[in-house]
């Protein structure tokens, strides 16, 4: 019987992070710095305090998520950047002298696991400060997170002087930085990219009614707290959706304020709502028939790899003797259903599976928007993502 712990290996990517960053003796004294001054441990940055009058980008994550997001997505994301368009080549099992055992599925498997680049490591290669941080109160009211993000502002200023900022910022982040810039008579921010921010609303503040079995479930768990809290540094105090409710007192007031005159606004909304297909494995139909002729072409190739004394792991499955070893045992995989399947709520049927495209995107002419057929997890660790944020940046960048 599999174990709860290997299960969740096998669904989620369950290890420490790993990521590189530039750095230096000043920028690592500034970082603890501005960790010391707010009484933290989490914040990263490559931010030089020299650099005064540069540009900083400061990446805010989504619900229920953390600062790995950017950093290692495959953690970050719990291992759900997926290639969900494309189905998984076979596998060879090598030569044998029996057939294997027909029509009994061998194996399950998701979609293939993607290991993508952190977006702070694309901003390094272009020589971009940035600034990020694990939100405490990540399932919580999203007025406690803006109070945090303001506080962090300030941290900033203090430490690094007159920094010119622009916030890239996913689901729930979007909602954050929007909130921070409606209540902050003067900012360092000259430009929000949000990605499936829900200004509309989503189908996911129905979890509202589940927050204290969720609460309880999510801390004292400690596979799943792994998932969520991967520095073990956090605890959920509160579990709070309701603001992200289609129609919610929140979100009307978050579009009234419209957009700044002094603040670029733009929006990313995903149309694919496919997170990862189900697969299981069975020995393929053909396996079951003896290869003689097959099995003697591979038989000639082994020996001629042995002899020109190729890699072992280059012939070591191949057949001895063909008349021996006729049967070739390649597992296939079977599609049995995608997650999630095309029904019921517009985020699934018109989005990226959690937020729908009218909701991503702000009913101001003013925002510009772009439209990817990306899901929400991996809008954001995808090259078309990629190319989004580093046009909007240099754009930025560029003005003045």
């Amino acid at each position: 019987m599999v174990s709860t712990d290997e299960l969740a290996e096998k669904i989620f990517t369950i290890r420490d992070p790993n990521y590189s960053k530039k750095t230096s003796p000043k920028i690592s004294a500034a970082e603890k710095a501005i960790n010391k001054t707010l009484k933290r441990k989490d914040i990263e940055t490559t931010a030089d305090p020299d650099n005064e009058g540069d540009f900083l980008v400061l990446f805010i994550h989504g619900f229920a998520a953390s600062k790995y997001c950017w950093l290692d997505p495959d953690v970050g994301n719990m291992g759900w950047v997926k290639e969900y368009n494309q189905d998984p080549e076979p596998i060879d099992f090598g030569w044998h002298s029996i057939p294997p055992p027909p029509f009994i599925p061998v194996e399950w498997s998701l979609s293939k696991q993607i290991v993508p680049k952190g977006a702070t490591e694309l901003l390094d290669k272009h020589g971009i400060d940035w600034l990020t941080y694990s939100q405490k109160s990540a399932f919580g009211d999203i007025e406690v997170s803006v109070k945090e993000l303001t506080k962090i502002m300030t941290a900033i200023t203090n430490e690094y002087g007159e920094r010119r900022i622009i916030i890239i910022a996913h689901s729930r982040g979007g909602l954050i930085s929007k909130r921070y810039l409606d209540i902050t008579k003067k900012t360092p921010v000259e430009k929000l990219l949000t990605f499936g921010t829900p200004f509309g609303g989503t189908f996911f503040s129905a979890f509202e009614m589940f927050r204290l079995p969720s609460k309880q479930f999510l801390n004292r768990v400690k596979v799943v707290r792994r998932l969520w809290d991967v520095s073990q540094e956090r605890k959920i105090e509160s579990f709070a959706t309701k603001q992200m409710a289609p129609g919610s007192k929140f979100l009307k007031e978050l579009s009234s304020k419209g957009c700044r005159n002094d603040v670029k606004y733009v929006n990313v909304a995903g149309t694919n709502s496919l997170i990862t297909n189900v697969y299981t494995w069975r020995w393929e139909t053909s396996c079951l028939l003896p290869k003689f002729l097959l099995a003697k072409e591979k038989m000639n190739l082994r020996k001629k790899l042995v002899s020109e004394k190729h890699s072992i792991h280059e012939w070591y499955d191949l057949p001895k003797n063909y008349l021996f070893y006729p049967f070739n045992w390649t597992l296939v995989p079977n599609k049995i259903f995608e997650i999630y399947p095309r029904v019921g709520h517009p985020e699934v049927l018109r989005g990226d599976g959690a937020v729908s495209v009218e909701s991503a995107l702000m009913d101001e002419k003013e925002a510009k928007q772009y439209i990817i057929s990306k899901n929400h997890v991996d809008m954001t660790c995808c090259k078309t993502g990629y190319d989004i944020m580093i046009r909007e940046i240099k754009e930025t960048m560029n003005t003045n």
